[in-house]
């Protein structure tokens, strides 16, 4: 077998090896090292829990999930629906500064968002149920004051302002029909074909479609990072801190939007 498919092997360095061949990961006592197979690059160093990680800035990008008017504004699906959409509207400065952190990295930014088809049909009752669970509150696809739930071309699928006015010319969009961004889109592959393998991720609910595209990311042995002051969600507090320990307990690490701005560079050669 070869050195570098040894899993558990040792790295040479004082370190143990996590997977194997091109995408294996070195485990250290003070970091992991999510690209040990790159000598150049723009390796960089950022603080995380549960252990700062270094990885290829190249290889990263920032997803930033539903930051939409139904969730996030005034007269949206969640405040019309009795949610609390001020609790949403919480991650806005943060995921305004991680777009601008990863405008100055280099990084990608990739917007996804509920983008749903005028006539519903490739919609099942389970999602349908998830956003309509009374007779008189309004489902995805029906009509409120300034149009219909979460529908493509609506006032409510649309970006709320502080965002929509980040958005760049090469930007990346995903429109989805499910809370998880890889299901039945084009993220997986987009991700692939671009070379990026780390994914940090911004947006709401944290605990419903960031979490489960964060979990997704990680069966799709993805590098997952969470910022947490760029998530929030209009459900109680402890149903975020459920996905930050698991966040950094399963799924991947979790860091902030200072230290995400903020990266130290790592020695390559």
């Amino acid at each position: 077998m070869r050195g570098d498919r040894e899993i558990y092997g040792d790295t040479g360095d004082g370190g143990v090896r996590l997977g194997g061949g091109a995408a294996r990961w070195h485990l250290y006592d003070d970091h992991v090292h999510l690209t040990p197979h790159h000598t150049g690059g723009r390796l960089a160093r950022f603080d995380a829990e549960l252990l700062p990680f270094v990885e290829d800035l190249d290889a990263c990008a920032l997803a930033v999930i539903d930051m939409q008017n139904d969730f996030c504004a005034p007269g949206g699906w969640t405040d019309r629906s009795g949610l609390d959409h001020t609790g949403c509207r919480a991650a806005i400065p943060g995921a305004v500064r991680a777009v601008e952190a990863a405008r100055r990295h280099g990084m990608p930014v990739i917007w996804i968002y509920w983008h749903n088809r005028t006539d519903l049909r490739n919609l099942g009752a389970p999602t349908l149920w998830s956003f309509k669970h009374r007779m008189d509150q309004a489902g995805i696809g029906e009509e409120l004051d300034r149009g219909r739930v979460l529908t493509e071309g609506s006032w409510g699928a649309a970006l709320v302002d502080e965002l929509a006015a980040l958005v760049g010319p090469d930007d990346i969009h995903v429109e989805k029909f499910r809370m998880n961004g890889f299901h039945g889109t084009q993220l997986d592959q987009v991700l692939r074909t671009q070379g990026l393998r780390t994914l940090f991720l911004a947006g709401v609910n944290v605990d419903q479609c960031v979490s489960t595209t964060m979990e997704d990311a990680y069966f799709r042995d993805y590098a997952a990072v969470l910022l947490t002051d760029a998530t929030a969600t209009s459900s109680p507090d402890y149903c975020k801190e459920a996905v930050i320990f698991n966040a950094k307990q399963c799924w991947g690490f979790v860091t902030d939007t200072e230290r995400f701005a903020r990266p130290a560079p790592y020695p390559s050669g």
